[in-house]
């Protein structure tokens, strides 16, 4: 009875690896995902400093040039917005993985733990009734001998 208990803590044990393993690839993939629209957003940044960095070098500069430059600078900043938000979304899905994660690898670990007692509480019941039978052969052996 207790070997099947064992057997069933060896499938549970193992439905948590493979659980454990679909976090982890789950939680890279977001982390890869965050490096892309991270990069991106620093991109956008880059590019609205190169823009005021160039701008209005020369004193006489066109007012449509201006509201162009100003139009363009806007623009850059709603992207930006935008993508500090997508980015801001993805750092708590970030961390609600890693969170998932932590419980999955608690999980297993008790398991793993419940199934080591199970077994060491088998070993220890066989280990007695071999005990028994070996003290009740010697009886009968002693028995026997006089």
């Amino acid at each position: 009875m207790e070997a099947g208990k064992a057997a069933r803590f060896d499938t549970i044990v193992t439905v948590r690896e493979n659980q454990k393993k679909q976090t982890t690839r789950e939680l890279h993939q977001i982390s890869r995902e965050k490096v892309v629209e991270q990069e991106r957003l620093n991109n956008l940044h880059t590019e609205r400093q190169n823009a005021f960095n160039g701008s209005f070098k020369d004193q006489r500069t066109k007012a449509s040039h201006v509201q162009a430059f100003s139009s363009f600078v806007k623009k850059l900043s709603t992207e930006i917005t935008k993508q500090t938000t997508t980015v801001k979304k993805i750092e708590t899905k970030e961390e609600v993985k890693r969170e998932e994660l932590s419980e999955r690898v608690k999980a297993k670990t008790i398991v793993e733990k419940l199934q080591s007692k199970i077994r060491e509480e088998f070993r220890k019941e066989i280990e007695h009734k071999e005990q028994l039978l070996t003290d009740s052969l010697n009886q009968r052996l002693e028995i026997k001998q006089p």
